[in-house]
C-alpha cells in the first residue's frame, strides 16, 4: 500500500458540491468552476479525495467505541448516563440511524457523471473515477441497508428540473437493496487499479468491502450465491499477495503501525486538523485521575508524572468482562489453550466461593469517601438474574491478576488496559481496588466520574500522544476501515454456512495461530467450530465497528450461531448483562459481576432491531410530496 499524508479537508478536495452550486470553495480565497476540476485527473482525484473524508469520515471512522458498546463487548456509560441503546431505552420509530444521506450520494453521482461525460480525461481515467464512484456509492448504500434495510436508491445527478426521480421510492426490499449495493462493489473491483494512496480506495478495497457485504446480504435474505461471493471475494484479497497478516497485531492501531502490510483501506488524519478530543476513541477512553485522587482512595502507589497529569481524559467506553473472557490462556501444564477460569494454574490455586457469601464491604469500606466493594447495588438479584456471578479465592502463593492475565491470546495484549500492565507514559496501571485506575479512584461511588466501569480500559486505537492526550493536543490519526484479519475471518464464516467445517477451522486458525500466536483449534463437530469461529471473530475483530453487525448476522442464522434459538429470534448475547471484575489489593480475590449502574443491567434486544426504523417523519414528509413508503417491521 502506498502511503500519502492526506490532509482532508484542506485540500480542493475538502468542500462537496451541493445540489444547486455550480462552483466548489477550495481555499478561503479562491474557487475553481466544474470545468476546471474535471479537466484533469490530479484535480478529479482531488474530490474524489473529498469524497473520500466525508463518507468514510462521516459514515465509518469514529464509530468504533460507539458500535463495540452496542454488542457484549463493551459499554458507554459514566456515572450518571448511560447509552440507551443497548438497552432500547427510548427506541421509537422516530430513531435515525443515517437516511439523509442525499448530499453524500451526489457526490458519488458527480464523480459518475463527470467523469463519463468528460471530454478531456483518457479513458482510462475515466474508468477509473467512474470505478471510484461506484465504490463510494457501495459504501454509502451498504451503510444504509446495514442499519435500516432499504433506502432511496439515487444513482443518476439530479437537477432541479428531476422532479419525478426526487420523488424514488424506497426500495421495496432488503435483497433489492443489496443488489444495489453489490453492483456499486462489483463495479468497482473491475474497474479500480490494484494499487493506490492511502485512504483510497483499490481493487482490493472493493472487494474486501464485497467480502462483507455479501455476508450480511446472506444473512438477511437466504441467497446463498452471497457465500460464493463472500468466499470470492475473501480469496482474491488473500490470494493477491499484496497483504500480510501483521507480525505486531497492537502496533497495527498505533500511528507507528499506520502502514502496516495488513491494512487494505485506512482513514487517515494529520495533525494540522486533528486533536484528541476529535474522536472518542481517544479522549473517550481516556480515564481522569490525579495522583491527590489516589492519595485519597488509600492508594499505595502514584504516578511517574509528578504533576499527576498522565490522565486527564473523559473515559466513559470500556470493554467488558465478557470480551476478556473471549481471550484464551494458555495451560502452563498441558500447552492448551484455555479459558482463563480452567487453566490448571487457575484450577490449582484459586477456590470458587457462593457469591452470595458476599458482604457490602468485604473487598473495600473506605467510610470518609464512602467507598465499598461489593457496594449495595451490587448485591441480589434482578430480572436479568444474579447479580455477583463469581468470587474466587486464591488459596497459595499465587496472585489472582497473574493467573488470569498471563499467557493470554496475543491480541489481548494490544487491546485491553487491565490490572498491573503499562500503558501511556510507561506509567503502570492498577485497576484493582485503592489502584490507580481504579473504577472508585474519584469521588462518587464505586462506579465514578470518568473512570473504569468494568476493571478494563481499551487499549486499541489509543495513541501516547505528545506530550500526552489531552484535548487539545494535535495528533495524527488513522482508522482501520478493512484489513486482511478479517478476509479470514469472512472466508470462515462462509465455508462453516456452506458446511465445510475443515476449511472454516483453517481460515479461522490463520489468525488464531499468527495474531493469537495460539495453538490451532482442533474444533471439528459443527457446534465447535461455531463456538471457536464466534471466539475468534470476537477478539480477531474487537473494537473495529465488526461484531455488532456480526451478532445480527448470527441472530439471523440461529442454531449454533445464537445459543441454539430459532433463526431471527432473540439475541441472547444482545439480551443479557455485561459484567465488570473487582479485585482486592492484595490479588487474593476477586468478583465478577453486572454492571448496573444507570440501569445497564437490563440489555434488551427485540427482533425489530435487526432493522432499524425508516424515521418516521422522514415517511410523513415523503408522504406530503407523494411519495408513500412502508415503515420497517415492529416499527
Amino acid at each position: 500500500m502506498k502511503y500519502r499524508n492526506i490532509l482532508y479537508g484542506a485540500v480542493l478536495a475538502g468542500v462537496a458540491i451541493l445540489s444547486s452550486c455550480d462552483v466548489m470553495d477550495t481555499s478561503p480565497s479562491e474557487s475553481y468552476s466544474e470545468e476546471l476540476v474535471w479537466s484533469t485527473k490530479s484535480t478529479a482525484d482531488a474530490f474524489v479525495e473529498s469524497a473520500y473524508s466525508s463518507i468514510l469520515g462521516g459514515l465509518y471512522a469514529g464509530k468504533y467505541a460507539q458500535m463495540e458498546g452496542y454488542s457484549p463487548n463493551g459499554i458507554h456509560s459514566n456515572l450518571n448516563n448511560l447509552d440507551g441503546f443497548p438497552t432500547e431505552t427510548g427506541l421509537t420509530n422516530s430513531y435515525d440511524t443515517g437516511f439523509n444521506q442525499f448530499s453524500r450520494l451526489r457526490m458519488c453521482n458527480l464523480i459518475i457523471d463527470k467523469a463519463q461525460n468528460s471530454t478531456n480525461l483518457s479513458e482510462g481515467e475515466k474508468k477509473e473515477l467512474i470505478a471510484q464512484g461506484r465504490f463510494l456509492r457501495g459504501l454509502v448504500f451498504f451503510y444504509q441497508a446495514r442499519w435500516m434495510g432499504r433506502f432511496v436508491p439515487i444513482t443518476k445527478l439530479l437537477s432541479e428540473s428531476d422532479t419525478t426521480d426526487f420523488k424514488t421510492p424506497l426500495t421495496s426490499s432488503v435483497a433489492e437493496s443489496y443488489k444495489y449495493v453489490m453492483d456499486d462493489f462489483n463495479a468497482a473491483i473491475e474497474g479500480l487499479p490494484e494499487t493506490s494512496a492511502a485512504g483510497i480506495g483499490n481493487k482490493y478495497a472493493a472487494y474486501a468491502f464485497a467480502s462483507r457485504a455479501a455476508l450480511q446480504a446472506y444473512a438477511y435474505t437466504g441467497d446463498k450465491a452471497y457465500l460464493t461471493k463472500c468466499i470470492e471475494a475473501s480469496n482474491a484479497v488473500i490470494n493477491s499477495g499484496k497483504y500480510k497478516l501483521t507480525s505486531d497485531y497492537g502496533n497495527m492501531f498505533q500511528d507507528a503501525g499506520k502502514t502496516d502490510a495488513e491494512i487494505i483501506l485506512g482513514y487517515y488524519r494529520l495533525d494540522q486538523n486533528t486533536q484528541c478530543s476529535s474522536y472518542n476513541e481517544l479522549i473517550g477512553c481516556i480515564p481522569n485521575i490525579s495522583n491527590d485522587e489516589i492519595k485519597t482512595a488509600g492508594g499505595s502507589a502514584f504516578f511517574n508524572n509528578a504533576n499527576g497529569k498522565t490522565f486527564e481524559g473523559w473515559a466513559t467506553f470500556f470493554p467488558s468482562q465478557e470480551l476478556i473472557d473471549q481471550y484464551l490462556v494458555i495451560d502452563q501444564k498441558d500447552g492448551k489453550a484455555k479459558p482463563w477460569d480452567q487453566t490448571s494454574q487457575y484450577l490449582n490455586s484459586v477456590e470458587e466461593k457462593d457469591p452470595s457469601g458476599l458482604k457490602v464491604g468485604d473487598f473495600v469500606d473506605i467510610p470518609a469517601i464512602s467507598r465499598k466493594v461489593p457496594d449495595a447495588d451490587d448485591m441480589g438479584s434482578n430480572a436479568k438474574g444474579q447479580k455477583i456471578v463469581k468470587w474466587g479465592v486464591v488459596k497459595d502463593n499465587s496472585r489472582i491478576n497473574e493467573i488470569m492475565y498471563n499467557h493470554r491470546d496475543n491480541r489481548f495484549y494490544g487491546t485491553i488496559v487491565y490490572d498491573s500492565c503499562y500503558w501511556l507514559q510507561n506509567e503502570l496501571i492498577t485497576t484493582c481496588c485503592r489502584g490507580t485506575m481504579w473504577a472508585g479512584v474519584r469521588q462518587g461511588q464505586a462506579d465514578s466520574w470518568y473512570t473504569t466501569a468494568s476493571g478494563y480500559y481499551w487499549r486499541k486505537n489509543v495513541y501516547d500522544v505528545s506530550p500526552r492526550l489531552y484535548w487539545n493536543v494535535k495528533t495524527n490519526y488513522h482508522f482501520v476501515i478493512a484489513r486482511l484479519g478479517e478476509m479470514y475471518m469472512n472466508l470462515a464464516e462462509a465455508k462453516l454456512l456452506q458446511g465445510d467445517l475443515s476449511g472454516a477451522v483453517a481460515a479461522l486458525n490463520e489468525t488464531r495461530t499468527k495474531h493469537g500466536l495460539l495453538p490451532a483449534s482442533t474444533a471439528s463437530s459443527e457446534q465447535e467450530v461455531w463456538s471457536d469461529y464466534i471466539r475468534e471473530r470476537r477478539c480477531e475483530m474487537a473494537y473495529e465497528n465488526d461484531i455488532y453487525w456480526s451478532y445480527l448476522r448470527w441472530g439471523k442464522y440461529g442454531g449454533f450461531a445464537n445459543d441454539g434459538a430459532a433463526p431471527g429470534d432473540v439475541i441472547n448475547a444482545l439480551n443479557t448483562p455485561v459484567h465488570k471484575i473487582q479485585i482486592t489489593h492484595d490479588r487474593k480475590q476477586f468478583m465478577v459481576a453486572q454492571m448496573v449502574t444507570n440501569g445497564a443491567w437490563n440489555r434488551n434486544f427485540t427482533v425489530r432491531r435487526y432493522l432499524m426504523p425508516i424515521p418516521q417523519g422522514q415517511i410523513d414528509s415523503r408522504a406530503a410530496g407523494g411519495i408513500h413508503d412502508t415503515q420497517n417491521p415492529g416499527w
